[in-house]
């Protein structure tokens, strides 16, 4: 007889958001009836800056639950939608305006979120807002 070894899964509530990426929300019209609620996290690929504003590429996971609060599934999706570069106190924030997600066949309206400029551009060093300083090379003499 073969047995398949299954990992457990998260206890019922929210799908756990690993440390230091965004929450993302949003509602859909549940298939039970009502609306329902999605939950969960954006794990940022690329965010890419163009002239007339920017875009978030990365894998959106979310646990869909309907209005009573039973659990529909958890699924997710890879996805690339708008952003725009918010100033605040520390600099410029990117944050992904409202969009549609398909998740499992269930379109849901994400709500707008803001994104840390630590996860959006690695390296940048967060008491100044600027790259590390690259030492500079000795090359030696020029011929």
């Amino acid at each position: 007889m073969t047995v398949i070894a299954f990992r457990p899964r998260a206890a019922p509530g929210l799908v756990p958001t690993p440390a230091g990426q965004p929450r993302v929300s949003g509602t859909f019209r549940s298939p039970r009836g009502g609306a329902g609620k999605m939950t969960g996290s954006l794990r940022l690929q690329r965010l890419v800056l163009v002239p007339h504003g920017a875009s978030v590429t990365g894998v959106f996971t979310g646990e869909l639950r309907g209005h009573e609060g039973s659990l529909i599934g958890i699924g997710s999706r890879r996805a690339t939608t708008s952003a725009d570069l918010v100033q605040d106190a520390q600099g410029f924030r990117p944050w992904v305006r409202p969009f549609q997600l398909d998740l499992m066949g269930i379109t849901v309206d994400v709500a707008g979120f803001a994104v840390d400029p630590a996860l959006a551009f690695p390296g940048l060093d967060p008491t100044t807002r600027r790259p590390p300083a690259v030492p500079a090379r000795d090359v030696g003499p020029l011929s």
